[in-house]
């Protein structure tokens, strides 16, 4: 087992330099090649490097900047244009997916706590595949902006019920709800309001990038340390922070091209690498269990969100290859699910069956 931590950091960085170059020639996502290594370097494989602290902690910045990035990259142009049309189709997108992912938990024999979770899991999605959009130049069909549109609301829906429960499960029986009720009001009030204050004070008067990466970068920890201060969880504050800064910093932005990249080729990989390394692959020769979990997760994921679409079509009038640009959009998942699987098997909501079949 490698114990020095420039050795560790050497592997991690060639691991981080040569998975995308291998992944794509064998034509497989790159986040599954980081999971695999992460697994085959943890303590259930190979055991080869010990966890010495550096890889949760960059590990838990990475999972924090995919929420940031997630309320930062949400086009709410697209969303004010069909604002009822997405806040609608959010709602559908995420109730729909988390009744059936209820049903499905509780079947299983998951206690309430646990499929309540699993629900919210089921209910966010990713838009893993918004660029084949722009590829083909139908972004602006109303079914990619509902489709978009409805991503705020499900996301924001899903990290509310883990925030919930998690301060459930957290909670001191001594502690008071009127004070725990006056922090997350006042961390809503610095984060809507005060952040945004802020950042555009600092961007009239510097056009330094780095300035701007900084700051954007500072913000993000500070608001998921009072999300946590708050009683809620950290990825909620991050969410926040990226959807209240969502105007400041555009997509083609210098500021957002910086976060996009350090994120992207650091803080991302190493997250997704510790996920790895908690799999225990064992699991899965020793009984159907993790497979059986995997399937029935698969599927309640496609069927919840193939009914939000066919809602959707029925409710807004769509043709039916709408309905299926919207599934199609929605059915991804990436950011929620990887953030609400790994708190969740944290704080001993889920197992290493949901895990590991999870990451299936």
């Amino acid at each position: 087992m490698i114990t020095n931590s420039l050795a560790i950091t050497a592997v991690v960085l060639l691991t981080i330099l040569l998975i995308p170059i291998l992944c794509k020639k064998i034509h497989i996502p790159s986040i599954v090649g980081f999971i695999l290594v992460g697994i085959a370097i943890g303590p259930y494989g190979f055991n080869l490097i010990a966890n010495n602290g550096l890889i949760d902690v960059l590990g838990k910045i990475g999972i924090l900047y995919i929420m940031l990035q997630a309320g930062i990259e949400i086009d709410l142009n697209d969303f004010r244009q069909h604002q009822r049309y997405a806040i609608t189709y959010g709602i559908f997108s995420f109730l729909l997916p988390f009744g059936l992912g209820l049903l499905t938990s509780r079947l299983l024999g998951y206690e309430w706590s646990t499929s309540l979770l699993l629900g919210a899991m089921y209910g966010s999605h990713t838009l893993m595949t918004y660029p084949i959009l722009n590829r083909y130049g139908v972004q602006k069909n109303i079914a990619a902006n509902i489709a978009v549109g409805g991503t705020m609301p499900a996301i924001t829906l899903s990290l509310l019920v883990l925030a919930s429960l998690k301060s459930n499960f957290m909670l001191d029986a001594n502690s008071s709800t009127l004070w725990l009720i006056a922090r997350i009001a006042l961390f809503g009030i610095i984060v809507i309001s005060l952040f945004p204050r802020i950042t555009q004070f600092v961007f009239k008067r510097s056009n330094d990038t780095t300035i701007g990466f900084m700051l954007v970068m500072s913000m993000m920890v500070i608001s998921a340390y009072m999300a946590e201060w708050a009683g809620l969880e950290g990825i909620l504050g991050a969410f926040l922070c990226g959807a209240t800064l969502n105007r400041l910093v555009p997509n083609l932005s210098p500021v957002m091209k910086q976060i996009s990249f350090v994120g992207t080729n650091i803080f991302v990989p190493l997250f997704l690498i510790g996920v790895g390394m908690m799999i225990d692959i064992s699991v899965v020769w020793s009984g159907w269990t993790t497979l059986l979990v995997a399937v029935v997760m698969i599927g309640t994921k496609l069927l919840g969100k193939s009914l939000a679409a066919w809602l959707a079509q029925l409710c807004f009038r769509l043709q039916a290859m709408e309905r299926q640009l919207i599934f199609g959009l929605t059915h991804a998942t990436a950011a929620g699910t990887l953030a609400i699987v790994t708190i969740g098997y944290e704080i001993g909501l889920f197992d290493a069956n949901i895990l590991n079949a999870s990451v299936i």
